[in-house]
């Protein structure tokens, strides 16, 4: 099809142009051409979502029933959550743990394993729509966030039809000032609640309408540029959340007054990953429960410097408050990222991800470390003992 004010013979020049180019290199040139495309082929994906295909498999979008008729007592506690009738869709891309080798991937593995996959969907709770391996969520403003970090990533790198055919062309927009469903802006919560729901009633939903969203956001998630997207926009938002100061602390790390997570974690990716875990969730509570903690970590160490605290002294002071909170799934969430970390220290290196293998080691190390140290202490002690008595054993005797 021609574009208007366009000729035939405008139209073909260029690729006329482009073939007679490619004709002049010469077998030697169509050659080399070849060899490195058949290069490129035989290379092995470096992670488990990556591809050159899109993704247009099936989607299978289930309904979320409050048990009211079952255990009303159960289904109240839900609704005191925020939680409602609705729909999801379970995630069938996710971070596999042969891609964890870095600390953000490590953090990410255990936040998709709380929160849910590269297409996870959740259409039942006060976020109103959540999507991805964070549950970015439009009611708060995360999901467009999310995605316009995609977008720009995507039509930076010359992916701009992928864009259209996976949002834009099923209803969905964003820019840096929110959603854009349908070309209406979402200025609201309730008008993202309309758009996504079709009501305000509470409970209530158009099952044909929450069906589409849910199969466009799951297959958003699917395809292997989008899902490397959220990677690294995850990743960015790992780093702001353990660098970020911490405005309730008078401690201090070296040579700078205030404190971050990553201070206090002490570069243990355990710790960072708990933290983590819980700001996901909510970071107002989160960030209240990282000051309690630090406080008791201080209240048995000498110093106001974190790197000179007992060890462990704040992922346990952070660990025994969650596993006496209240608050949501955060027994749940603590005791699963505790188990994983003391599986590393005694689980054969079949058993983890390539992270968690390289920690073993640094582990291994700092315990040598530490023995060595010990020891050390030990023996200033015994010559200090030994030099006392010789002092006793010289002192001369009262008349």
């Amino acid at each position: 099809m021609l574009y208007p004010g366009i000729s035939m013979k405008q139209k073909y020049v260029p690729i006329l142009l482009t073939l007679g180019a490619f004709l002049a290199g010469g077998p030697a040139a169509q050659a080399r051409r070849h060899h490195h495309r058949h290069h490129h082929a035989a290379a092995s994906p470096r992670y488990s979502w990556e591809g050159d295909q899109p993704d247009m498999s099936p989607v299978l979008v289930q309904p979320y029933v409050l048990p009211a008729d079952t255990d009303p007592e159960r289904a109240n506690f839900l609704r005191k959550m925020h939680l409602e009738d609705g729909m999801f869709v379970k995630s069938a891309r996710r971070i596999t743990r042969r891609d964890v080798g870095s600390r953000d991937l490590f953090i990410l593995d255990i936040t998709q394993s709380l929160e849910g996959g590269f297409d996870s969907v959740n259409l039942y709770d006060r976020g109103v729509l959540s999507w991805g391996i964070m549950q970015w969520t439009a009611r708060t403003g995360s999901l467009a966030q999310a995605l316009v970090f995609i977008k720009r990533r995507l039509w930076a790198t010359k992916r701009r039809r992928l864009w259209d055919k996976v949002f834009v062309a099923n209803g969905l927009d964003a820019d840096p000032d929110g959603l854009i469903v349908y070309g209406k802006r979402l200025a609201t919560p309730q008008d993202v609640r309309r758009a996504f729901r079709g009501t305000m009633q509470i409970g209530k939903y158009d099952p044909k309408l929450m069906t589409h969203w849910a199969t466009v956001m799951a297959r958003a998630g699917r395809q292997p540029a989008v899902a490397a997207l959220e990677v690294e926009y995850a990743g960015h938002v790992v780093d702001a959340v353990l660098k970020k100061r911490l405005a309730g602390l008078p401690y201090h790390a070296p040579g700078r007054a205030g404190l971050t997570v990553a201070d206090l974690a002490a570069n243990d990716p355990y710790a960072e990953a708990l933290v983590f875990a819980l700001w996901t969730n909510n970071p107002r509570h989160a960030n209240s429960y990282v000051e309690d903690a630090a406080r008791a970590a201080r209240g048995v160490s000498d110093s106001d410097d974190p790197a000179l605290w007992k060890p462990g002294a704040f992922s346990n002071a952070l660990l025994r408050l969650c596993h006496g909170s209240r608050f949501g799934n955060w027994r749940t969430r603590a005791a699963l990222i505790e188990a994983r970390a003391e599986a590393v220290r005694g689980t054969d290196v079949s058993g983890l991800t390539p992270f968690e293998r390289q920690y073993q080691t640094v582990l291994a190390a700092r315990k040598a470390k530490r023995a060595l140290e010990m020891a050390n202490q030990g023996g200033g002690k015994s010559q200090m003992r030994k030099a006392g008595k010789t002092r006793l054993a010289k002192k001369p005797s009262s008349q």
